[in-house]
């Protein structure tokens, strides 16, 4: 199992500390004590992530060699994943152009022997071991400490099963065609944000008490005081719990879920959204926190558990025929089996996601999903099918006026014609994308794509 993990490994190789799991928490009934939020914040700890069955893969490691639950033996690693890590490797460590290009030179390498009929492995080993190499060298001078973090993870990987072939990619005039008319492309850049979730169905407290206690923890959370909302919470907790009021219980139990989510206090935000879950007569919540669970797990590439909390948020959102729910919860699916290299079920499960997108009317969840599934099916080589769902996507958000995500699926659908070697395609795209981005008060994306403009 081989899924992206260099986002983890880069941030804790400098410093940024992760909450992890020693159990599986969201069955944890009666672990929260009567103290405050705050004290709790204060004495959570770091440990590891488990499975679903309580499985802790302890023979794993982060390249760093800090414990992960990744079990590397169990399927087979896909060359084509390996150089979008390393690509994503040098993004995330803040690498300059000239390490990245460097880096980049070495992966042209491999793809060219990986693109052959039958790939040479110990040529393709030798420049990702260079690679490596170039990697380590700037971490170890930013860090002024010796770092061989890269070449580690490389060494693990060759000890693995790898399928070092790259699939053919074969154009269909069809879909490129398309291409060619403006209100045909777009999309949203991926994003895990929750800004983009459906918000689970509020509920007003009936007692005045716990309504003002309530309101006073979301004015809390609203300008960003989350200790003092997480304490208020807790204090409007105790006294719905008093008055037995058990949906606003639920949602307070969601809305501790969140908060410890944004601390990163992974155990506490599932014990709180697996709470609001089992106790909610709504299941538009029950859904929600199933979602937040599963993204959780998927964080932390624990694979099982996030598929069997996806697989539950569409049930419950089905159940309540919450068509975006249901369609963020096979999109997070869909997620889960490109990042397995999944082929098959990754392309059903984009399928399923764009349909009931579609019966949602909404354009932006249209174009969210279709987007995202662009994106997926470029990781899996899939180019003709992510320029079919970015024209779907263009559809929904030329719909919205939406020129900053017009900009960008131009931009990306440009750099799919410049695989396919069709250069003038791809100008035209640019000149597109040029037009939509002055549209928008986004400096940064308007010098971008004038930049990539000049390099044709």
């Amino acid at each position: 199992m081989y899924n992206g993990i260099y986002p983890n490994y880069v941030k804790s190789y400098f410093g940024t500390a992760n909450s992890q799991i020693n159990r599986k928490p969201e069955d944890k009934e009666n672990s929260q004590s009567s103290k405050s939020a705050e004290n709790n914040l204060q004495e959570r700890k770091p440990q590891n992530l488990q499975t679903n069955s309580g499985e802790s893969f302890k023979d794993s490691y982060f390249p760093n060699g800090e414990k992960v639950a990744i079990d590397y033996t169990k399927r087979q690693i896909h060359i084509e994943q390996v150089l979008t890590d390393f690509k994503n490797t040098a993004n995330a460590i803040g690498a300059p152009d000239d390490i990245k290009e460097e880096v980049s030179s070495y992966l042209e390498l491999v793809k060219t022997q990986a693109k052959k009929d039958i790939p040479n492995p110990n040529i393709i080993q030798s420049n990702l071991k260079n690679a490596s190499k170039i990697l380590d060298e700037y971490i170890t001078n930013t860090l002024k400490k010796k770092s061989t973090v890269v070449e580690n993870w490389v060494d693990a990987l060759f000890l693995q099963q790898i399928d070092y072939k790259l699939p053919q990619i074969t154009e269909q005039e069809e879909v490129i065609n398309r291409i060619e008319e403006p209100e045909t492309i777009d999309n949203i850049e991926y994003t895990e944000s929750r800004e983009e979730e459906t918000k689970p169905q509020i509920y007003i407290p009936q007692d005045n008490q716990l309504k003002r206690m309530f309101i006073q923890a979301k004015k809390y959370e609203a300008i960003d005081q989350k200790e003092k909302a997480l304490y208020s919470f807790q204090n409007a907790m105790d006294y719905a719990e008093e008055i037995g009021d058990t949906q606003t219980c639920a949602l307070i139990h969601f809305e501790q879920g969140s908060l410890y989510d944004d601390f990163n206090l992974v155990e506490d935000a599932l014990y709180n959204y697996n709470r609001a879950a089992k106790t909610s007569n709504d299941n538009n919540v029950k859904a929600k926190s199933h979602i937040r669970m599963g993204k959780i797990y998927d964080d932390y590439v624990i694979l099982e558990p996030a598929m069997e909390h996806y697989a539950a948020a569409v049930s419950f959102s089905g159940e309540s025929d919450n068509l975006k729910l249901q369609t963020q919860a096979l999109n997070n699916i869909a997620k889960i089996h490109t990042e397995k290299y999944d082929r098959d079920n990754a392309l059903l499960f984009m399928s399923m996601s764009s349909t009931i997108a579609d019966e949602t009317k909404d354009n932006k969840v249209k174009g969210i999903i279709n987007g995202r599934n662009a994106k997926f099916c470029e990781k899996l080589s899939e180019n003709a099918r992510a320029l079919n769902y970015y024209g779907n996507s263009a559809q929904a958000y030329s719909e919205n006026d939406d020129n900053e995500s017009l900009a960008k699926n131009y931009r990306d659908a440009a750099e799919i014609m410049l695989s396919y070697g069709n250069k003038a395609k791809a100008q035209k795209l640019l000149s597109k994308a040029y037009v939509a981005a002055y549209k928008t008060d986004n400096d940064e994306l308007k010098s971008e794509i004038t930049q990539q403009i000049a390099m044709l």
